[in-house]
C-alpha cells in the first residue's frame, strides 16, 4: 500500500508550482472548477478550498461565474537575494539532473509521438507555431505547447503530464529571462518550416526527428550548465543544497484508499494468492492489513462486488468469483475502471520507450554480483522476471528524476489486475516469463543491444495483448495507444 497523499495537498502544490514558475502566467484563466476536479481526480469541495487557499495568498484572483485568473507577477530585480536567483542556485544540481533526464528521455517520446500521430493530428499541432503572433505568445510558450500537443496526439495518458512535470523543475522561464545573456538554442528552430515542410516531423523520417530532438536538449543542458556556473560565480554565498527535489505522481491524485485496497486484492485474485471460491480474510484482519477503517474495507469489498470480483455473504464473508468477459464488459463501463486500463496500457508504452536510454545508463553497473542475486529472486514463488529486472535497472538509475519516473510508471502496472480478465487466470504469466527470462540470459552474456531489444518486446507484447482484448471489450479507446515498433525501438539502442 502506498501512502495517499492528501488530495487537498496534492492540488495545492501543483498549482502552486505551476503559477510560481510561470507555467501559469501572469494574467491566464486557470481551469474551471469542474475541469480541476476531471484533471485532478478530487471533489468540488476540494478544489474551493485550494482556490481560497491560493486567493488568501494573492496568487489568484476569484470572481463569481467567472475563471480563476493568475495575479502573481514575479519581481524584475534579479539581485542575488531575489528568491527565485536563490531558489534555481540552491536546487542547481537538482535542475540540472533534470535537464539531463529530458536530455536522454524526452527525444524518443516527441519522435514517436509525432510518428503515430498521424497527419491530421500533426496539421493542428502546427497550427500552434503557425499563429504563434496572433496569440502573442513568446516563443518559449509556443514551444512548449506546440510539444504538449504532439505528446498529447499519441493517444498516451502520461507522456504530456510527465513532460510538465519536468518542465516544472527545469525552471524553464527562469533561465527564458535571462535568454540575452545566454546562447537561444529555440529562438532559430521554432517555425512551422522546420518541422514540416522539411519533412522533419513526417513519419517516414523518425529517425532525424530523434536525431534532432537529441542535438536540441544536448546543447540546452549543456548552456544552461555554463549559464549556472556563471551564476555561481557570481554569488558565491549561495550553496547547494545537496538534495533533488524532483518528484512526480502518474496517478494524478487518483489514489484514495479504498481504490488502493481495491486494486491490490484484484492484483492478489490475479496472481493466484486468493484463488476462486476462496474467502477473503474478514474485514478486521483487512482493516488491519491496509492500516484502514472498516468502513473503508466495507467500501472497497462493495466495489469488489460491483465489478464481479467477489460476492459478499452475511455472517460467511467475502468470497471470490471467477472473472469472466461479461464482468470485463461491466468494468469498460465504468468511468474509473476505464482510466486505470488506459493509464495501464499508457504505462507499458512507456516502459516500451524508456528501457533503451535506462539501459544505456545502468548496463555497465549491474555486476555479477546482482546478477547471482536477480537468479535467485526468480525463484521465488509468482516471480515475475520481467518487474525483477525493472526492479535492478531502477536500483542502479544515476539520474534521479529518471529513477522516480520509472518508480511512479511501475506502480501503475499491476499483473493480477490484468491476469484476472482471462481464464486461465496467472498461467498468462508463462509467456511474459519466458520472455523475460530470455533478456535476462541476454544480461548475463553481456549483450546489451539483444538485452536492450528484448526487454522492449516484452512491455510491447504485453501491450498488444491487452490493448487488443481490451478494445474487444467495449474500450475503443485502447486503440489509440500505439506499441512501438522494434524498428524504432533500434533506432536509438
Amino acid at each position: 500500500m502506498e501512502q495517499k497523499n492528501r488530495l487537498f495537498d496534492f492540488l495545492y502544490q501543483s498549482l502552486r508550482e505551476q503559477i510560481e514558475t510561470g507555467l501559469l502566467p501572469y494574467g491566464s484563466a486557470l481551469p474551471s472548477m469542474s475541469q480541476l476536479c476531471e484533471i485532478y481526480h478530487v471533489g468540488m469541495r476540494t478544489v474551493r478550498e485550494v482556490l481560497k487557499a491560493l486567493a488568501k495568498e494573492g496568487l489568484i484572483q476569484t470572481a463569481e461565474r467567472k475563471p480563476s485568473r493568475v495575479i502573481y507577477r514575479p519581481s524584475g530585480n534579479h539581485s542575488p537575494e531575489e528568491p527565485s536567483v536563490r531558489t534555481v542556485l540552491e536546487h542547481r544540481d537538482s535542475i540540472l539532473s533534470v535537464y539531463e533526464t529530458m536530455t536522454i528521455l524526452m527525444p524518443p517520446l516527441f519522435s514517436f509521438s509525432a510518428l503515430v500521430c498521424g497527419e491530421e493530428k500533426m496539421q493542428h499541432c502546427l497550427w500552434i507555431l503557425a499563429h504563434e503572433k496572433k496569440v502573442r505568445r513568446n516563443k518559449w510558450q509556443t514551444y512548449s505547447m506546440f510539444l504538449h500537443e504532439i505528446l498529447s496526439a499519441s493517444g498516451s495518458l502520461l507522456f504530456r503530464d510527465l513532460y510538465i512535470s519536468l518542465e516544472l523543475y527545469a525552471q524553464i522561464p527562469f533561465f527564458w529571462e535571462r535568454r540575452g545573456s545566454i546562447v537561444r538554442p529555440c529562438e532559430n528552430v521554432i517555425s512551422h518550416n522546420t518541422f514540416w515542410d522539411t519533412g522533419l516531423l513526417k513519419p517516414e523520417n523518425a529517425e532525424e526527428a530523434l536525431h534532432y530532438f537529441t542535438a536540441l536538449y544536448r546543447f540546452t543542458t549543456d548552456i544552461i550548465q555554463e549559464h549556472l556556473k556563471i551564476l555561481v560565480s557570481e554569488n558565491p554565498q549561495v550553496k547547494a543544497a545537496g538534495k533533488n527535489v524532483y518528484s512526480w505522481n502518474a496517478d494524478l491524485g487518483r489514489d484514495h484508499y479504498y481504490m488502493q485496497i481495491v486494486r491490490d486484492i484484484i492484483d492478489k485474485i490475479g496472481m493466484g494468492l486468493y484463488k476462486d471460491r476462496e474467502f477473503l480474510p474478514p474485514e478486521g484482519i483487512l482493516a488491519g492489513q491496509y492500516h484502514v477503517s472498516v468502513s473503508t474495507v466495507r467500501k472497497a469489498l462493495s466495489d469488489l462486488n460491483r465489478l464481479g470480483f467477489c460476492r459478499t455473504y452475511n455472517v460467511k464473508g467475502t468470497q471470490v468469483t471467477l472473472f469472466n468477459d461479461e464482468a470485463t464488459f461491466v468494468c469498460m463501463k465504468d468511468r474509473t475502471y476505464k482510466k486505470d486500463t488506459l493509464l495501464y496500457l499508457s504505462g507499458l508504452q512507456f516502459m516500451a520507450l524508456a528501457v533503451p536510454p535506462a539501459v544505456r545508463l545502468t548496463f555497465d553497473r549491474i555486476t555479477d554480483e546482482i546478477l547471482d542475486s536477480l537468479a535467485q529472486r526468480f525463484r521465488e514463488p509468482n516471480a515475475i522476471p520481467l518487474d525483477l529486472i525493472m526492479d535492478c535497472i531502477i536500483e542502479q538509475m544515476p539520474l534521479y528524476p529518471f529513477r522516480i519516473i520509472l518508480k511512479e510508471v511501475r506502480k501503475t502496472l499491476h499483473w493480477g489486475y490484468y491476469f484476472s480478465f482471462y481464464a486461465e487466470g496467472n498461467q498468462m504469466s508463462n509467456i511474459i516469463n519466458q520472455m523475460g527470462l530470455q533478456a535476462f540470459e541476454y544480461l548475463c552474456r553481456r549483450d546489451r543491444a539483444a538485452f536492450t531489444e528484448q526487454l522492449s518486446a516484452c512491455y510491447c507484447h504485453i501491450l498488444t495483448f491487452v490493448r487488443n482484448f481490451m478494445t474487444g471489450c467495449g474500450l475503443p479507446e485502447a486503440s489509440d495507444i500505439a506499441a512501438p515498433d522494434m524498428s524504432f525501438i533500434r533506432l536509438y539502442i
